[in-house]
C-alpha cells in the first residue's frame, strides 16, 4: 500500500494518486497495485479523516463493467478496503469516490499487476561448477534470469544475467569460467516483465574427506575393533575441515557405501546400506556434533566397470563428504539418505 497524494498516469505499473481540491483532507487513498494472485489481490483502501456520509466507491476496469460499492457511513479514523479480483497480468482502473460530505466526487487512476504463473527449477545433476555450468528449467514468460555465486565470508564471486528478447523464450543454462575459490552458495532469480520474481538458492559446496577404507568381515556390517583407528583418523579430518569451513552453512557428513559385483545386486545393496549406517553411527557415538547421513549404493556406482561376479577391490569402498545439502555427483546416483 502507498499513500496517494497526486494523479499520475503512465504506461507502466505505478501507484496513481490524486490531490483533493475541494476536500483534500476528507480522506486518504491507499492502493495495493501489485499482487501475487489467489487471496492476494489488488485493493483500494479509503481512510476517513472526518466523518463521511453516503460513501460510494465505483471501481471501473478499462475492459470491463464498473462495480459499485455502497459503503454508507465511514467514521473518522476508520478505513474501508475493497479487494479487486483480477487475473494474471496488468489492468488499468478508474476509481470514483463519492460522498455527500464532499462537494465533488474524486477520481483515482492506476494500473494494477497480478503475477503470472512461472517457475524455476535447478536439478543437482545440472550443477557443475568445475566445468562452469549451471543448467535450469523455467516456465512462463520471463524477462530474464540472474545468477550469483557467493564465496567465503559472503563475497560475490560471480554475477551473470540472461535477458530474453521475446516473451516465452525458455532459458537453459549459465556458462561461466570455473570459480577458482570455494562457492558456498548459488542464487538464481527469474523475473518477468512486471518484476515479479522467483528465487532458487542452494549450497553447492562438497568437500571430500580423506580416509582409509574399513575392512569388514565377509557379509558383516560390524566394525572390527582393529579397524576403529582408521575411523579415528577420518573423524579428525572431518573436524579439521569443519573448523576451516566455519559456521556460515549447516554442514552434514555424508557416508556412502559401495560393493563389487560378487553376489546378487539385492544382497550387495543391503550390505552396503548396513555398512554405511554402521560407520555413520560410529561417528555420532564418538563425538561428531553435526548430523551424519548414510546411504548404500551397492554395485550401482562402480568405481571400475566390471562384469557381474567380478572380485574388484577398488569397488569395495566408501566415500565421506561434507556438504550443506545432499551431494549429486555420479558417485551418488540416488538421494535416499538416512540422517541421524
Amino acid at each position: 500500500m502507498r499513500m496517494i497524494r497526486f494523479l499520475l498516469v503512465a504506461p507502466v505499473v505505478f501507484v496513481a494518486a490524486v490531490a483533493f481540491a475541494q476536500a483534500e483532507d476528507a480522506f486518504d487513498v491507499d492502493v495495493r497495485y501489485r499482487a501475487r494472485g489467489g487471496s492476494d489481490m489488488p485493493a483500494v483502501t479509503i481512510t476517513a479523516n472526518r466523518d463521511l456520509r453516503d460513501l460510494v466507491i465505483t471501481v471501473e476496469p478499462v475492459d470491463a463493467e464498473p462495480k459499485v460499492f455502497r459503503v454508507g457511513r465511514l467514521a473518522k479514523g476508520r478505513s474501508h478496503t475493497i479487494s479487486i479480483p483480477q487475473g494474471p497480468g496488468q489492468t488499468f482502473y478508474r476509481v470514483e469516490i463519492a460522498s455527500s460530505s464532499i462537494r465533488q466526487a474524486q477520481e483515482v487512476s492506476f494500473a494494477a499487476s497480478v503475477k503470472r504463473d512461472f517457475d524455476l527449477t535447478v536439478r543437482g545433476e545440472d550443477v557443475d561448477l568445475a566445468q562452469g555450468r549451471i543448467g535450469f528449467t523455467a516456465t512462463g514468460q520471463l524477462l530474464g534470469v540472474d545468477l550469483e555465486l557467493i564465496g567465503e565470508d559472503g563475497v560475490l564471486v560471480l554475477g551473470k544475467s540472461i535477458r530474453y528478447d521475446y516473451p516465452g523464450e525458455t532459458p537453459s543454462e549459465f556458462l561461466f569460467d570455473p570459480p577458482t575459490v570455494p562457492i558456498i552458495q548459488a542464487k538464481i532469480v527469474a523475473y518477468d516483465d512486471m518484476n515479479f520474481k522467483t528465487t532458487v538458492s542452494f549450497e553447492p559446496i562438497v568437500i571430500d574427506v580423506p580416509h582409509e577404507e574399513v575392512n569388514f568381515a565377509t557379509d558383516s556390517s560390524q566394525i572390527p575393533k582393529d579397524q576403529e583407528p582408521k575411523l579415528v583418523k577420518t573423524l579428525a579430518e572431518v573436524n579439521k575441515a569443519l573448523k576451516k569451513l566455519g559456521d556460515q552453512l549447516k554442514f552434514r557428513l555424508y557416508v556412502a557405501g559401495y560393493t563389487d559385483t560378487v553376489g546378487s545386486r539385492e544382497h550387495n545393496q543391503r550390505l552396503s546400506e548396513a555398512r554405511a549406517a554402521s560407520i555413520a553411527a560410529w561417528m555420532r557415538a564418538n563425538g561428531l556434533k553435526i548430523q551424519v547421513c548414510s546411504q548404500g549404493f551397492g554395485e550401482d556406482a562402480l568405481a571400475v566397470e566390471t562384469p557381474d561376479e567380478t572380485d574388484e577391490p577398488r569397488n569395495r569402498r566408501s566415500k565421506f563428504v561434507l556438504a550443506a545439502q545432499g551431494p549429486w555427483t555420479e558417485a551418488f546416483p540416488r538421494a535416499n539418505w538416512s540422517c541421524r
